[in-house]
């Protein structure tokens, strides 16, 4: 046999034979998701601290909130999600809030960046962080006077953890809980259409808790 072809027959061989790692590292998985999530959200601490009167609460206004949430980013190796969310919020307002005659409304909007990290392939547990900015958005109005007042800040870390379930290939369904942590640093107050910008000199620090349910599709 030519010794040409019985070196071509055996470095053949030795090329199946190698392991994967041995070949050098594949390329990372890199892949489109896109999630949504419904909650229902705590409030915990204060919109500002005031010396005079004291803190603001923000659970002596909003006794619970509904938040609804759109998270838009890429996989990397099917276990690693890094992307960005939107979240809409109604709140509930606490009883005696919102008197006889008054209309009454506060809701919320949250836009930030975050990443997550499946502990398994196929569903399981996962966690997450999430950094952003938030506003809350208040408003009275009745046949006397109407009034607004926005105030919005930076979150600096929402904490989150879950567990997924695969109900069909690339679909997931589960619940999570989350806890964030951030201040209010800037106020818009309106007063029969004469608006005001103001900062907020005594920040305080405020949080949600957050409860629900969250599908994913990755493609």
């Amino acid at each position: 046999m030519n010794p040409g072809t019985v070196l071509a027959a055996a470095l053949l061989v030795a090329g199946w034979a190698l392991p994967a790692s041995a070949q050098g590292p594949a390329d990372p998985e890199v892949g489109f998701a896109v999630g949504a999530r419904v909650s229902l959200a705590f409030p915990v601490g204060s919109i500002l601290s005031d010396p005079g009167t004291g803190p603001l609460l923000i659970d002596e206004m909003v006794a619970i909130s509904i938040p609804v949430q759109v998270d838009v980013g890429l996989t990397v190796d099917r276990r690693w999600f890094v992307g960005a969310y939107v979240g809409y919020a109604w709140d509930v307002l606490q009883i005696g809030q919102c008197k006889v005659g008054e209309s009454c409304s506060v809701t919320g909007l949250r836009l930030g960046l975050q990443a997550t990290y499946a502990f398994r392939d196929h569903g399981g547990p996962w966690a997450g962080l999430g950094t952003g900015w938030e506003w809350l958005f208040t408003g009275y109005s009745s046949a006397e006077f109407t009034t607004r007042l926005d105030v919005g800040g930076w979150e600096y870390a929402i904490f989150q953890v879950g567990w997924d379930v695969e109900v069909s290939p690339g679909w997931m369904v589960g619940p999570w809980i989350t806890g964030s942590v951030g201040e209010f640093s800037r106020a818009s107050m309106s007063v029969d259409g004469r608006t005001q910008e103001i900062g907020i000199p005594n920040r305080a620090v405020h949080g949600w808790i957050q409860l629900g349910v969250k599908g994913s599709l990755s493609l």
